[in-house]
């Protein structure tokens, strides 16, 4: 239960008094008039996250923040706020808080009572703090003598969580990627069929001879590439790549390779590769992952393919208006009704990237329209 301290003052100057009182004992506690807010800290913060299936049923989970945000104390301005945004969807009601004070000083919450007075608490790091109905929070000297108040400000995001939210760009907004310009360069030049990709070492290229070709010294020199499998199964149109580091190892990339194969009806080919690049490591090769493996949730054979990592998953994007989420490194895939494409958008002809920033970028290979997304959680 939270403590009404409304007689807080009167207290403070009675204990006082008591201690004048016993002036002639040996006891000479002296109490201090400077205090402040030292630390303040969200320990507790639930959300409660709307989500639709993919049929369309709407629903409500309770969750909890892992990771409060730390506030900014103004000791010039006295105020509390949060430079790094809440998500939306957070219950402002209910928080629980951990906030320390300089001398011992006595910390109060000040709400707004119904006839429009001041309302002054107890704080309790067990008790939950409403944040919409907090006027100030205030931490008052041992001695009684003065007390300060602070302006706290919890801020949210203001943009919907767990859902794409697109901003319509122009191509002068894009982000040039000149390393792929030169490795388009070099592939051309050696008498490549199409550059697939590269890594953070090795690239890339489709061989006339339909041979997965590989370079480490930057596109000078091709050689064939190992694979698990006969190259006949290797993806021949609509061929997509995608590469990011290992966080299981390091001086490694993580390589995923996805395209249509004649020998497959209605899903795409998916090969992937764990490159190793330090001084000793065994050379690596691609392995295909078989299609069987993913029964129902497979990748389907789709015109203008891309395939970006975003958000800790990998998304597959086609002509077909769906995002294709993989989070087991290209084994299944599946859509999901928080990754959308922007309503607006005029076209299917898609290339999708990203940036260093973290935005998903589509560009209408026909229309010239240009859109970034990203999403909060």
């Amino acid at each position: 239960m939270k403590r009404y301290i409304s007689t807080l003052c009167t207290m403070l100057v009675c204990a006082l008094a008591v201690t004048s009182c016993l002036k002639d004992s040996e006891d000479n506690t002296q109490y201090n008039n400077d205090t402040a807010i030292a630390t303040f800290k969200l320990a507790t913060v639930n959300r409660y996250v709307h989500t639709t299936s993919s049929t369309g049923a709407d629903s409500v989970y309770k969750s909890t923040l892992s990771d409060p945000v730390v506030f900014t104390i103004d000791q010039q301005q006295f105020k509390i706020y949060n430079t790094d945004s809440l998500p939306s969807d957070v219950d402002l009601n209910h928080i629980l808080a951990t906030i320390t004070s300089k001398n011992s000083g006595v910390v109060v919450l000040n709400y707004a009572s119904t006839a429009g007075e001041d309302s002054l608490l107890y704080y309790s790091s067990t008790d939950s703090i409403d944040f919409e109905a907090l006027k100030d929070l205030r931490v008052y000297a041992q001695d009684g003598s003065a007390f300060r108040s602070y302006e706290v400000k919890v801020n949210l995001h203001k943009a919907q969580t767990g859902k794409m939210i697109w901003e319509q760009k122009t191509a002068a907004d894009l982000p040039v990627d000149t390393k792929k310009a030169a490795w388009e360069e070099k592939a051309t030049t050696a008498g490549m069929k199409q550059l697939i990709g590269y890594g953070t070492v090795e690239g890339y290229a489709l061989g006339n001879d339909g041979l997965l070709m590989v370079s480490r010294d930057n596109g000078e020199t091709w050689t064939a590439d190992s694979l698990d499998e006969d190259p006949a199964w290797l993806p021949s149109e609509n061929i997509a790549f995608t590469s990011w580091p290992f966080a299981d190892s390091d001086s490694t990339d993580y390589q995923l390779m996805v395209g249509a194969n004649n020998q497959v009806d209605n899903a795409c080919v998916v090969w992937r590769k764990v490159a190793e690049y330090s001084k000793n490591c065994l050379p690596s090769k691609w392995v295909m992952i078989p299609t069987l493996d993913q029964g129902k949730y497979y990748l389907p054979k789709m015109d203008n393919l891309s395939i970006v990592l975003f958000n800790g998953a990998v998304l597959a994007i086609g002509n077909n208006k769906k995002i294709y989420v993989s989070r087991d490194q290209g084994i299944t895939w599946k859509t999901n009704a928080k990754y959308t494409l922007p309503d607006a958008l005029g076209t299917s002809n898609l290339s999708a990237t990203t940036d260093e920033n973290g935005y998903l970028w589509l560009v209408g290979k026909d229309t010239g329209e240009v859109w970034r997304g990203t999403i909060i959680e």
